[in-house]
């Protein structure tokens, strides 16, 4: 048995580490202010590439160096700094490089319709972009996901109490979604939690809970009656009767599209387990 435990927790290690490593860097939880400044700082650096050739040699399609930063954008940053970049792009080619030069006036019509284009060719190419950037990342969140399920199910099996399965779903959870967690246990089948493991609730956090339970349903934070609350709770179905919520304090600026569905993987999970330490 002792074996069995063994291999089942370095399974579990595993698909954490493999979690862990593909995990890598994503710009998207870059704050919005550096990914736009970041897009100033290249728009900055294709005008000066652009005025070095313009320098030496004229280019009739130097406009399409505009282009470069905008895709850099749209692939690491997604479509409003792309289209940022694009605004910012068109506005530097007509203020540097048209005539009459350093002012935002265009004298000659063609000039009108090579910027006109060029914000075009730029918005365009930056929705498709980022279209593609927010598939691969769902997809990676995708993966993310499997991999914190798989070691999350490997643990459960092997763990030894009811508050042991609290403290492996608090932290499964908080490495997932890089939030505050908290489950709540409440004696056999009364409507009275007590928090078994994670972050500390206030009286109004708490009566979401009980709300949660009682009604056996999703309760969101920041929304009437609790819209004090940090936390979304949801609800734990056992067979044994044994109540049990779990709470997860999502910022509001990176609050995921559908987290429910995780949770509520993990929720199922967690409500196995107890019937089976309560049988």
């Amino acid at each position: 048995m002792s074996s069995d435990k063994d291999f089942s927790a370095s399974q579990s290690e595993a698909a954490i580490a493999d979690y862990n490593i593909s995990d890598g860097l994503d710009f998207s939880e870059v704050s919005l202010l550096v990914r736009y400044f970041l897009c100033l700082i290249m728009a900055v650096m294709a005008t000066a590439v652009a005025a070095g050739f313009d320098r030496y040699e004229a280019i009739p399609n130097l406009s399409l160096i505009y282009v470069i930063p905008v895709v850099i954008a749209s692939v690491l940053f997604g479509l409003g700094p792309a289209v940022f970049s694009a605004v910012l792009g068109a506005l530097a080619y007509n203020f540097f490089f048209t005539e009459p030069r350093f002012s935002l006036v265009v004298a000659d019509t063609a000039n009108i319709w090579a910027i006109a284009l060029l914000f075009v060719i730029a918005c365009v190419i930056s929705a498709i972009t980022s279209w593609g950037r927010q598939k691969g990342v769902d997809l990676k969140r995708t993966r993310q996901a499997q991999a914190v399920l798989r070691a999350y199910a490997g643990r459960m099996m092997v763990s030894g109490s009811i508050d042991e399965t609290a403290r492996l779903t608090v932290a499964s959870l908080t490495e997932f979604f890089q939030s505050p967690v908290v489950v709540l246990l409440s004696a056999n089948k009364t409507d009275d939690p007590e928090i078994a493991d994670g972050e500390r609730l206030t009286a109004i956090e708490m009566e979401a809970a009980r709300s949660s339970l009682v009604s056996n349903s999703v309760v969101t934070g920041g929304v009437y009656p609790y819209d004090e609350s940090r936390f979304d709770f949801w609800p734990v179905a056992t067979i044994s009767g044994r109540r049990a919520i779990i709470g997860v304090a999502f910022d509001p600026d990176r609050r995921p599209v559908d987290p429910g569905v995780m949770v509520e993987i993990v929720a199922l999970v967690f409500g196995a387990v107890i019937d089976r330490f309560r049988a």
